[in-house]
């Protein structure tokens, strides 16, 4: 099969802009073969992903992307995860409570810099049950606070920024325990994120195998060409798996379309193949 895949995307479970059935009716459009739905600490999605699939032609693997570590920013991508596991909601329970947290936080924050917002307001607006920072920023650019959404994220509540609060996160190995006990296949997603040399991400890479890392996301929409190739000799160099995605959020990231990242993505079905087999050996 030559068909394309995007196993990195998002639904209004999380922080992208289309519903789970939307998004499935989305990739048949663009004549994708399968998507996996990984929204942030939230399976809530799934379900109704999954229902729709025969009705669109478009496989869905259930799956999730989970913040981990300390200071890096980490996130660890879940494939074919048992989305009714009670110990997975659990956990994905303390990391949404703790988001919310966050998120007020930023909020009376971004308050103290003048912006005349309110968290209620930005739950209201958006519908979200799961809020995040593009709900908030793009909240701000739709009452007329500021310009571009891109601006708050830059200059208010990205690392380092005015109105930034740090996020909970589970530590690498109770995220990737997470996905395990779930029965999923744990991935390394977007390697850029960390900004570290290759030597340095071999050693991350290699700690985070010996706690179960399966994979890396190999190709992704915001790599250049030197570091898909890294990712690519990473994932070699340590015998795992490989896989890809576009991060696809809708209208919430613009310029980033599903299936094809920037314009220019193709991620082969042969890889959904290859973690299909190790998920069912696992």
């Amino acid at each position: 099969m030559n068909k394309a895949i995007d196993l990195h995307t998002h639904t209004t479970a999380s922080d992208g802009s289309y519903a789970p059935a939307e998004l499935v009716a989305l990739a048949g459009r663009a004549s994708l073969a399968a998507i996996a739905v990984t929204d942030h600490d939230s399976i809530d999605g799934i379900d109704e992903a999954l229902s729709a699939s025969a009705r669109y032609g478009v496989e869905v693997v259930p799956g999730v992307e989970i913040g981990v570590g300390g200071t890096d920013n980490m996130h660890i991508l879940g494939f074919y995860i048992d989305n009714k596991s009670p110990c997975l909601r659990d956990v994905l329970d303390g990391l949404k409570q703790a988001r919310e947290q966050r998120n007020m936080l930023m909020v009376e924050k971004l308050r103290a810099e003048g912006f005349d917002i309110s968290y209620a307001e930005i739950k209201a607006k958006t519908g979200a049950k799961n809020v995040g920072r593009l709900h908030i920023a793009q909240t701000m650019e739709n009452k007329g606070l500021v310009r571009d959404y891109r601006k708050v994220f830059k200059q208010y509540i990205s690392e380092g920024g005015l109105a930034y609060v740090p996020r909970a996160r589970l530590s690498e190995k109770d995220g990737i325990d997470a996905i395990r006990n779930a029965g999923g296949l744990p991935f390394l997603a977007h390697i850029n994120y960390l900004k570290k040399t290759e030597k340095e991400l071999e050693v991350t890479v290699n700690r985070l195998k010996g706690l179960g890392l399966a994979g890396i996301e190999a190709y992704y929409s915001g790599y250049t060409l030197e570091t898909e190739a890294v990712a690519h000799r990473l994932a070699d160099k340590f015998g795992l798996l490989k896989s890809g995605g576009t991060d696809f959020h809708g209208t919430r990231r613009r310029g980033i379309y599903l299936g094809t990242g920037r314009g220019n993505m193709l991620v082969p079905y042969v890889l959904l193949t290859q973690i299909k087999a190790a998920a069912l050996k696992d």
